[in-house]
């Protein structure tokens, strides 16, 4: 090995899985303080994102069991592939643990305001977030409202910054004060530890669901109003640089949806549009979901619609597609139907094929979790980066012996 260049021996195990690199810092010093560094976690996370999907798993969120969260290995096409039961730091603690976001291998996580924080599934590190406590920018005049109507938020990557950020925002609607929208909005900063307060949104969320982070933002569908039957729909990103929000264009040949979601593919926004040809109010029936894509964040021009998903002859109708993540050969995509089966989309064929890898889970939702070493501490924060480093040799010593 002394006679391979050590740039040589940094690119190999910068290609490999997180699974193996935990084993192979037991080889040596010299290994253990390279896999360790800032600057190979950083080159692994590049080569992790330079071969999508090679180190990746979806992590699945069961509807109808107490010990809620799932795994599955992402392959392009398995048949027999069963759910693995996931052991994480918020199991059995005061019900279903919720899934707020995933991001670069990081995962936040949920049961309530007072137990949250962001988990690494690959090297089983958890940063526990402190409690902020949530309360109403201005008063309203008493008995004017019914009091707190949402919080949502959401988790993404401040690339500019090379921080992590956690996002809340609540908002209360008050329909006999003035004004009848009042929201607050608060960023978490991994890098700096702490909460701030950033702009106040001045949308109504139509939904209480989590952000779709991508091109440094946040975004949610959102109305000037709270009454969404008759206020116009926006698209709205939350920068998670300055913590400004910033409407997004919609695409310019859209049309007129029925309905409109977000997903994420890739490092791409997508924007899903759903069409109903039956407009009887008591049965509102799609007829397809228009995928749509921002190849170039914040530029209109760059939405491409990339493929259309018709209902199925003689199946049973969905209601929500949601695209998930490439197949490991670029050639296919896979899709989410109504939280209950998985879809691959072939982009060549333009065509649809069951994958059958959600076995045993009624219905579910799931999240992308790439595989990385990051540690969950750090910045220019040696002490820290330390921290993180330690609590990540304790918790893969443990799970060793479990294995012997």
């Amino acid at each position: 090995m002394s006679d391979i260049p050590p740039e040589v021996i940094t690119d190999i195990l910068s290609r490999l899985a997180v699974k193996s690199l935990l084993r192979f810092r037991c080889v040596s010093k010299s290994f253990k303080t390279l896999i360790d560094s800032p600057k190979f976690i950083q080159a692994h996370l590049k080569q992790q994102e330079l071969k999508p999907n090679s180190d990746l798993k979806l992590i699945l969120k069961a509807h109808n069991k107490a010990d809620n969260l799932f795994s599955l290995d992402f392959t392009s096409f398995v048949s027999t592939q069963m759910p693995k039961e996931l052991e994480h730091p918020l199991k059995h603690l005061y019900g279903p643990t919720q899934v707020l976001g995933s991001c670069r291998g990081l995962v936040l996580i949920s049961n309530n305001m007072n137990h949250n924080g962001v988990w690494n599934p690959s090297t089983k590190v958890f940063r526990k977030l402190p409690f902020c406590k949530m309360n109403p920018p201005s008063k309203p005049p008493s008995g004017r409202g019914p009091g707190l109507a949402q919080i949502c938020g959401g988790f993404g990557y401040d690339k500019c910054n090379d921080d992590y950020k956690v996002v809340t925002i609540a908002q209360w609607y008050h329909p006999d004060a003035e004004p009848s929208l009042v929201s607050k909005t608060v960023v978490y900063s991994l890098k700096l530890g702490g909460w701030k307060k950033v702009q106040d949104c001045p949308y109504w969320l139509l939904k209480e669901e989590n952000g779709t982070c991508a091109g440094g933002a946040l975004h949610w569908i959102v109305t000037k109003e709270p009454t969404a039957w008759w206020s116009p729909l926006i698209l709205v990103g939350l920068n998670l640089v300055n913590g400004s929000f910033q409407e997004v264009s919609f695409p310019e040949y859209l049309g007129k949806p029925f309905q409109l979601n977000l997903a994420a593919l890739g490092e791409c926004l997508c924007l899903l549009s759903g069409h109903i040809t039956c407009t009887n109010a008591k049965n509102h029936v799609l007829d397809h979901i228009d995928i749509w894509m921002m190849k170039d964040y914040g530029v209109k021009q760059s939405w491409v619609r990339m493929f259309s998903v018709e209902q199925f002859e003689g199946r049973q109708l969905f209601s929500c597609l949601r695209p998930i993540a490439y197949s490991v050969t670029g050639k296919d995509v896979l899709l989410q139907m109504d939280n209950r089966k998985f879809l691959w989309y072939s982009l060549e064929k333009k065509s649809l094929k069951h994958a059958k890898i959600s076995g045993g889970l009624d219905t579910f939702e799931s999240f992308v979790s790439l595989g990385s070493l990051i540690p969950l501490y750090g910045g220019g924060n040696e002490k820290d980066w330390k921290k993180g480093i330690e609590e990540r040799d304790d918790l893969m010593a443990e799970e060793i012996k479990l294995e012997l």
